[in-house]
């Protein structure tokens, strides 16, 4: 979403952020095309640039691939837990819910941080919680008071029916006196418009919990736990390289077309054909030739004239392969190190950057936990709306909502690997059964975890044995 230019925010800071993470999203959605254009005008001079930005090369984003390989939080939907096996999370935890998480896990790697709104539209007779997610390029925040990585206050813009541009105002820093409005431009002025895009909502806060106290419905997720709101300018390495690739990839694209053979010359000699092109205001002639042209040639001098050529300017397989060294650089500042990286040469693959299962599993032990707390905090959230307005009986703390996030499932070869493994040193005696149960299943977070499943696997086959003794007799 575009914001128009009126409505940016007022702080330097706020700006800064929302060029940067922006420009990450448009990445991120493949809609930065105007982004390249403006990084060939800045790397190349005018009579250049306006000929290679007529059609900029966009097939090279290791932006969106690199983040895109490492998002595997939620490829398979987390376990979650609570005191009471028997509680009913349907209102909280819908079928949409986990999906939806793994868009806002992308965002949050690749953007430093992103908002999941939510919504119980009690005034209409909804019966579960939704969950919206939300770009931080669209959003001022502002902490509450002496907790600075607390959101109080979200400010969130929006486009509403008909293109309207309109910011909603969430702010619970006063809990005795929380605010809700629904703001829209006029005059150059925000006014109050609740009443127009939400009647039913003016003059009362929307949500609530049991207590009568006011619920802030946004929870910010972070790719690192940290002790502010924002940590922004971490990655902005890797959205200035991807410009810049995409650019340069244009200049190769270009070469390849145009300069990966031997430049002609003439002196003293002048074809009849061609024509003129004006190239960023400066006139050129062109001769546009093919392999079944013939060319006539005619003498300007009295000694007569000559042909010759220089040397081709590019060489298209050299010029790429250093493209792609500068395109596996960039993987680094994703926290990435060289052996996280599958480099093949294949034509299969056609990418430079391949990341291996482990770099991305090392990646998710990484985000994990800054996860489990938004995660936590989310359902606690959701719960505190349910219980109020569905009079449901969840659990309102987060600590009392348990996430388990399964690892990167192993490939066969990785498989067979680990088993031989922990079988020889089960029988060496350097590991117990435990040891090997928590290794072959990293999603399990604790001995008692392990412990559990161990006996629930030695129950199935007490059990089993005596079936067959059964049948046996």
């Amino acid at each position: 979403m575009k914001i128009p230019s009126i409505a940016q925010p007022k702080n330097e800071d706020d700006r800064a952020r929302w060029r940067e993470q922006s420009l990450r999203r448009r990445l991120l959605t493949g809609s930065h095309i105007d982004d390249v254009r403006n990084e060939i005008e800045s790397m190349f001079s005018k009579e250049i640039a306006v000929d290679l930005e007529i059609n900029p090369d966009l097939s090279r984003n290791p932006f969106l691939l690199i983040w895109q390989q490492l998002n595997v939080a939620y490829v398979e939907p987390p376990e979650v837990l609570t005191a009471d096996p028997d509680a009913d999370l349907a209102s909280i935890v819908t079928p949409k819910l986990w999906a939806q998480q793994q868009q806002t896990s992308l965002y949050t790697l690749a953007m430093g941080e992103c908002l999941v709104r939510l919504d119980l539209r009690h005034w209409l007779g909804d019966t579960e919680v939704s969950y919206r997610v939300v770009t931080p390029d669209v959003v001022l925040l502002d902490s509450k008071i002496g907790q600075p990585d607390m959101v109080g206050k979200v400010t969130e813009y929006r486009a509403r029916h008909g293109g309207v541009m309109t910011r909603e105002v969430w702010d619970i820093r006063d809990i005795n006196n929380p605010v809700f409005r629904i703001e829209k431009q006029e005059k150059g002025e925000w006014i109050d418009s609740t009443n127009e895009f939400s009647p039913e909502l003016v003059g009362q806060y929307p949500y609530r919990d049991t207590s009568g106290a006011p619920i802030l419905p946004y929870i910010l997720y972070h790719n690192r736990v940290g002790s502010q709101l924002f940590n922004w300018t971490q990655g902005s390495e890797i959205s200035a390289g991807a410009l810049r690739l995409a650019a340069l990839f244009t200049h190769w694209g270009d070469g390849f077309t145009n300069a990966a053979y031997p430049q002609r010359y003439i002196i003293d000699l002048e074809s009849p054909g061609g024509h003129t092109k004006t190239l960023g205001g400066q006139a050129v002639d062109v001769v546009s030739v093919d392999r079944k042209s013939i060319l006539k040639f005619k003498s300007q001098g009295p000694g007569g004239g000559s042909l010759g050529q220089f040397n081709a300017s590019m060489d298209p397989l050299a010029s790429i392969e250093a493209l792609k060294v500068y395109e596996q650089g960039l993987a680094v500042y994703a926290g990435l190190n060289p052996s996280d990286l599958a480099v093949t040469q294949s034509a299969q693959s056609g990418y430079a950057i391949v990341v291996s299962r482990e770099g991305q599993r090392r990646t998710q032990k990484l985000i994990e936990p800054s996860l489990r707390i938004a995660d936590q905090e989310l359902l606690s959230t959701a719960a505190k709306l349910s219980n109020f307005y569905l009079q449901t009986d969840l659990p309102e703390s987060p600590r009392e909502y348990s996430i388990m996030y399964r690892a990167l499932m192993p490939t066969p070869l990785e498989l067979d690997t680990l088993a031989k493994s922990l079988e020889a040193r089960l029988n060496l005696g350097v590991i117990s059964q435990l040891d090997a149960m928590r290794e072959l299943y990293p999603e399990i977070e604790s001995d008692e975890q392990a412990i559990t499943r161990l006996l629930r696997i030695r129950e199935l086959e007490a059990m089993l044995a005596t079936g067959d003794d059964t049948t046996n007799e």
